[in-house]
């Protein structure tokens, strides 16, 4: 079984690809629109992606790394609040991009394809810059201050939040 942190970075690997898809995906509506062969198929691909990759890592870490670090460091002020007050900035810019590909969809055009593109771009931007805090910031000292048992209960808790939201 892979490491809490060997999973971390490996999430973080495939966020990194989809953002690559991401961009893809951009260039695609913006050279074809939404009316191009397959486009509409490759945004609710990328949306799938988003909430696959990025969506459900924040929800292990802010259910299983967070808690339990949050025991050594300042939760309310620290990396962790900075790094929740930036979950919640991509919370809301995938809702945008989901709301975005469901108009176009829809079909409506009234600036929904720009809309995609601005919160496309948005993710693009930061998600980088979030990835780097974590691995250059966080995860060291997570490496630091947290022992065997406490690594312990991080799986457990991960495996928990799994579990809630995999079908029965």
């Amino acid at each position: 079984m892979e490491s809490i942190m060997e999973e971390l970075f490996r999430q973080h690997r495939d966020a990194e690809g989809m953002l690559v898809k991401l961009a893809a995906g951009v260039k695609r509506v913006e050279r074809e629109g939404v009316n191009g062969a397959g486009v509409l198929d490759h945004l609710r691909d990328l949306r799938r992606a988003i909430q696959g990759e990025v969506l459900s890592h924040f929800r292990e870490e802010e259910q299983a790394l967070f808690p339990v670090l949050g025991r050594h460091i300042d939760s309310a002020s620290g990396p962790i609040a900075m790094l929740m007050e930036e979950h919640a900035i991509f919370r809301q810019l995938e809702l945008q991009f989901e709301e975005a590909v469901a108009a176009l969809e829809a079909g409506l055009r009234d600036g929904w394809e720009e809309k995609l593109c601005d919160a496309a771009g948005s993710i693009a931007r930061l998600l980088p810059l979030h990835i780097d805090k974590e691995e250059s910031v966080l995860f060291p000292m997570a490496d630091d201050v947290l022992s065997a048992d406490e690594w312990a209960q991080v799986r457990r808790l991960w495996n928990e939040a799994l579990a809630a939201v995999q079908p029965a």
